[in-house]
């Protein structure tokens, strides 16, 4: 199971001395399996603990003192092997169950700059004290389930993923290389990128098709149940039954409106007696913290910064994972994909671009809303802001775009949706992507040449 952020990872390696590593992401987003499968060979050796697990790893962070050395010799006694601090690997894993052990990585950070350690943490925005986080001395990675171009490669789909990568915005991809990518984005959008789903489906999806949904599908269920244990177990004051309740609602807040695009989240409803937004803004932001909500403010505006122009009770909440999201609104997987076209489009589609742009390292997501005119994305680049449309049927008219491109003087319009991709408009040109392609919208550069190319060349008005 490849992913992109290794590359991130062995940048920290690399370094000559460095400040701990924490990756942070929803339970079973493969945040240990990174650590330990994908990097831990790179070193001789590697000591695990799980803090959420190992009572006895986590009381050696109780003690009065935090002195590296002395943690690192407490370690080497309950594990009973010797830790060279110049080049073995140290994997404190669940690191939210012990908030000593997290305010120990500042001390690793002061003292040990040397060592090479790392942990990992889910709910760390929920879970923790105050004071506990050592906010400037530990090096943050968010680990995301898995995008769609880690999807091609997890189920051995590489020449895909190497088109998709190298897909060049001003040439039309050949319809043989798009109608390939156009069957496998399917298969994303069914399993959805949660790594043990995927690799679960790589190993069957060419023996039995009935094994892989029956596996797959187990797998889903028992994972919402896990986060809805969690809710229980780490709500704290925050009612954990309502925090459930938004959760389960998310399917349907989003396939709200007849025209199957996704709805700003409606608070009326939802809970008996919560109709406004300050009765509901604890267990929203909660599940926003502890990462399994996508939240997208909409803006009014659209000069930068946007986050000027948002309002407190004005946002869309996506889930982390397009199959958590089909899990929960019970769609049985092996009628998922025949939904694409019909009713389940417009807010999955929503949810895959959100998910993507997320994945692609954009940490906040941005819609617009002004007067009628609504945009689903607004792109943030360099001073400029960039409409981005999500088109799940085959109408290719942009009106709301073109009305924020004019308005805010954007030098280029996106649309996504199931066509190639193409270049069109003289003055104002708009870039037409498929759907699976949504997170190559995070490369500026991709952006910034695709501008260039279009005032530099005659392009045909559509």
């Amino acid at each position: 199971m490849k992913r992109t952020i290794e590359t991130n990872v062995q940048r920290w390696k690399n370094q000559p001395s460095r400040k701990p590593l924490l990756l942070r992401g929803v339970r079973q987003s493969g945040k240990t399996y990174l650590l330990r499968e994908l990097f831990g060979p790179s070193f001789p050796k590697v000591h695990y603990f799980d803090l959420e697990r190992d009572s006895t790893a986590a009381n050696i962070f109780k003690r009065d003192s935090l002195d590296p050395e002395e943690l690192i010799k407490a370690l080497e006694f309950i594990s009973k092997s010797t830790i060279d601090i110049h080049s073995d690997l140290i994997i404190l894993d669940e690191i939210q169950a012990s908030p000593r052990a997290l305010t120990s990585l500042k001390y690793f950070a002061q003292d040990m700059s040397m060592a090479y350690i790392a942990a990992t943490g889910s709910l760390l925005g929920v879970s923790l004290g105050k004071g506990s986080f050592p906010v400037g001395k530990v090096s943050i990675l968010d680990v995301n389930p898995m995008s769609f171009t880690e999807f091609l490669m997890g189920i051995n789909e590489d020449e895909a993923s190497d088109v998709l990568i190298n897909l060049d915005f001003e040439k039309p991809l050949e319809e043989l290389y798009h109608n390939r990518l156009w069957n496998l984005f399917a298969e994303y959008l069914t399993i959805g990128g949660m790594p043990e789903a995927v690799n679960c489906y790589s190993n069957l999806r060419n023996k039995s098709t009935l094994q892989a949904v029956e596996e797959v599908s187990r797998i889903m269920d028992n994972l919402v149940t896990s986060y809805l244990a969690d809710i229980a177990k780490h709500a704290g004051n925050v009612n954990s039954m309502h925090i459930a309740e938004i959760l389960k609602s998310i399917p349907s807040q989003l396939g709200r409106e007849i025209n199957g695009n996704a709805e700003r989240f409606r608070f009326k409803g939802v809970i008996p007696g919560k109709s406004r937004y300050r009765d509901l803004a604890g267990v929203i932001n909660w599940l926003v913290a502890s990462s399994i909500l996508l939240k997208a403010p909409v803006a009014n505006r659209g000069e930068q910064p946007l986050s000027a122009w948002e309002s407190y009770n004005r946002f869309k909440l996506y889930l982390h994972d397009i199959g958590v999201l089909s899990t929960l609104a019970d769609i049985p997987l092996l009628k998922r994909d025949a939904f694409i076209p019909g009713f389940y489009k417009g807010w999955v589609a929503e949810n895959f671009v959100a998910q993507e742009l997320t994945a692609s390292g954009i940490h906040q997501l941005h819609g617009w809303h002004e007067n009628k005119a609504e945009v689903e994305f607004v792109l943030q680049s360099d001073g400029i802001s960039i409409p981005v449309e999500v088109k799940a049927g085959k109408r290719t008219q942009a009106k709301s775009a073109g009305i924020f491109a004019g308005k805010y003087s954007s030098p280029l319009v996106i649309k996504l949706g199931f066509w190639t991709n193409s270049i069109t408009g003289r003055n104002r040109p708009t870039l037409k992507l498929p759907l699976y392609a949504a997170g190559l919208l995070a490369d500026h550069g991709r952006i910034e040449q695709t501008i260039s190319f279009s005032s530099s060349e005659v392009i045909a008005t559509s």
